[in-house]
């Protein structure tokens, strides 16, 4: 019978079939009472009926209902409780109307087991009325407490069914007094139950329909993530999230087996207070292999109430040690997706999306398993997807890595090859100053040594002249002819000055000797104290011949002896001053080279050696230290100085050499050398 048809039938039955005394066949109301009890609860039916038809909103429906009760009937309350999906015992009041300042009765649940007066509505089809209910016998402690609270004097209430399913149950109490039910009003409340079961009916539907929506929304959500992103991690905390909030459950967890049937929490979501389990190393000792087994054939597990369940002793135990009540297990397949329903026995079993039930028990729904079952295999999509990607990183890094050891090999051999030429340089160079030093040396020594003996034959030769003039008049006048031909006079003037400019030149050869040996540090090929300062005068004295106004500003302070390779910390001085020289030699504005040094107590010595140039061009600057790069024209450059200066200054001796420069305002070149 449709709504319509129910409401039509009910207003048009005959006033003493509703409104009269069905067992004494008397009448129970006045004419007028009952034409007026009859529109009331015609008015009651279509108001139900019009909120049926116009909202899926239970809570307005039942609310509507529950004051038009009230109201007509003159009720201390009246209440709707309304089966918990979750379970076929328990009930939850929904909807509550009351008359005055009575406890209320809305959100508390109501157990079967633990109260007879319920037991014996479900058990019929009419409503029970009892006068005296705190008398009512069967009652739990629990339950009287709970009468006691609510004051329930008299009680009317019926069993509202769906095509003979009870959905809920009408309450009407009396809380002021005891009330004898009459028939009227027994029948009034029998005739609105049926629509009353219709639209929580409805409103479960349309809940379940609207869960099944929300449902496939997250699987499409989680679909379109697969495709969208390869972060695993992402996904699995979308699905549980979701899942909790699908299912309206405590706690939502993907478990991935690790060690046989050993694994870990992946992912979780969980409601407060139920603690949470994330990370944990779960060993289920009493998980025996076949039950593996069947998870890998595809089987899918829904235990409503682990008390009741077929579960062995061990197994429960674990489960109550987690604060589980029910939970509902589908497992995670690789390749499960490829024969839908059919898994393949060679799947691989990755781990489990498990819903957690805390609470209480719960009786899982067909379409929450098969919803569940849906988002596992996407989630096996998702796993294999992300295996793969992380399968090509590892590759590619790999193959990285290889690239990155090629290179560092490729800069090894180079950096081995410049040290060769370097040393190559540095014996050539000491081969070739040990020559210079002999083949020079030598007949130098040879002059110096005679100089002070021809010094002394001249003045021997003029003075015997000198002492010919006064013996004889004769040959005085022939010295005199000869004087004048051969300017006598001015060469016995002059000679004294010749020597000694010879002398002067002879020294000066041995001083640049000197230098090239303190310079090259020939045969030294250890650590050795020495002092910087002394090296960067060496250095600037082999360059001596470049500086053409050239102004060298020396700010030096006084430095300890550092334990280095001499001749390589000078060989750094050499091609930093000589750069430096190059950089200011051809510009218009006067050349000025600038050197300071400093001792930071007790870490490092620092150099610094400062141009006024032109300064290094942006773009190239980031390559200035790589060995073979110069600005140079061909057959005037290595480019090795430079790359060289960091070889000796960072990798033997540790240091640190950098440099600043902008392009117009010079280069500052900033060396520094750890104490030792």
């Amino acid at each position: 019978m449709s709504i319509v048809d129910l409401d039509t039938a009910l207003c048009s039955w005959p006033h003493n079939s509703i409104f009269s005394d069905s067992e004494s066949g008397k009448p129970g109301l006045s004419e007028a009472s009952v034409e007026q009890h009859q529109i009331h609860f015609c008015d009651l039916l279509n108001q139900i009926n019009k909120e049926i038809i116009s909202t899926l909103d239970l809570d307005q429906v039942l609310s509507s209902a529950c004051q038009q009760l009230g109201q007509i009937l003159q009720c201390s309350r009246v209440s709707v409780l309304v089966k918990e999906s979750h379970s076929e015992q328990e009930f939850i009041t929904q909807s509550e109307y009351k008359a005055g300042e009575y406890f209320s009765q809305k959100g508390i649940k109501f157990s079967v087991d633990d109260n007879p007066h319920l037991q014996m509505l479900l058990s019929q089809i009419q409503p029970l009325a009892v006068t005296k209910f705190k008398e009512f016998p069967g009652f739990g402690q629990i339950t009287k407490t709970l009468i006691n609270q609510l004051d329930i004097q008299s009680m009317l209430a019926i069993a509202v069914r769906y095509q003979g399913e009870v959905k809920g149950i009408i309450g009407l109490h009396q809380c002021d007094r005891e009330r004898e039910w009459q028939d009227w009003e027994i029948q009034l409340l029998e005739g609105v139950a049926s629509p009353l079961a219709i639209a929580i009916h409805h409103a479960q539907l349309y809940q379940e329909l609207r869960c099944k929506a929300e449902q496939e929304a997250l699987l499409r959500l989680v679909i379109n993530q697969i495709r969208s992103s390869l972060e695993l991690n992402t996904i699995l905390k979308t699905a549980v999230q979701g899942v909790r909030q699908v299912l309206n459950t405590d706690r939502v967890v993907i478990y991935q087996f690790i060690d046989g049937w050993q694994g870990e929490i992946k992912v979780e979501d969980y409601r407060v207070p139920w603690p949470s389990i994330f990370g944990d190393k779960i060993s289920d000792n009493c998980f025996p292999e076949q039950h593996g087994q069947l998870y890998k054939n595809g089987r899918t597990r829904a235990i409503n109430d682990i008390q009741t369940s077929d579960l062995d002793p061990c197994h429960r135990n674990f489960l109550e040690t987690l604060e589980v009540q029910a939970n509902l297990i589908v497992p995670i397949l690789m390749g499960a997706e490829t024969e839908q329903n059919q898994p393949d026995r060679d799947n691989q079993l990755w781990g489990l999306l498990i819903a957690h039930e805390c609470s209480h028990p719960r009786y899982w729904k067909s379409w929450e398993i098969e919803g569940l079952q849906q988002l596992a295999n996407q989630l096996a999509i998702a796993i294999k997807q992300a295996q793969l990607y992380t399968q090509v990183q590892e590759t590619a890094w790999q193959y990285q890595l290889q690239t990155q050891q090629l290179q560092t090999t490729l800069e090894e051999l180079k950096n081995a090859q410049m040290q060769l030429i370097q040393s190559e340089k540095l014996s050539s160079l000491g081969q070739m100053v040990a020559g210079i030093a002999h083949e020079i040396n030598n007949p130098n020594n040879f002059i110096y040594a005679n100089i002070s003996h021809a010094r002394g034959y001249v003045d021997n030769l003029v003075n015997a002249l000198n002492q010919c003039r006064e013996f004889s008049p004769e040959i005085a006048e022939f010295v005199s002819q000869i004087s004048e031909e051969i300017e006598l006079d001015f060469i016995q003037e002059d000679f004294p000055n010749l020597i000694d400019s010879m002398e002067q030149g002879s020294v000066r050869i041995r001083s640049i000797v000197n230098n090239l040996k303190d310079f090259a540090h020939l045969n030294e090929s250890e650590w050795k104290f020495v002092d910087l300062t002394e090296g960067l005068e060496n250095s600037l004295s082999l360059l001596e011949h470049r500086m053409n106004q050239i102004k060298v500003n020396k700010d030096y302070q006084e430095l300890p002896k550092i334990n280095c390779f001499a001749g390589q910390m000078n060989q750094v001085f050499f091609h930093i001053l000589n750069n430096a020289i190059d950089a200011v030699k051809d510009q218009a504005k006067a050349g000025e080279i600038t050197i300071k040094t400093a001792y930071h107590h007790p870490d490092f010595i620092q150099i610094v050696i400062q141009d006024n140039g032109l300064g290094i061009p942006t773009e190239i600057q980031s390559r200035i230290f790589d060995p073979f790069f110069t600005t140079k024209p061909v057959g005037q450059g290595t480019g090795m100085g430079l790359a060289i200066c960091y070889q000796v200054i960072v990798k033997s001796h540790g240091g640190k050499l950098e440099f600043k420069s902008q392009p117009g305002n010079g280069t500052e070149f900033l060396i520094e050398i750890p104490y030792q």
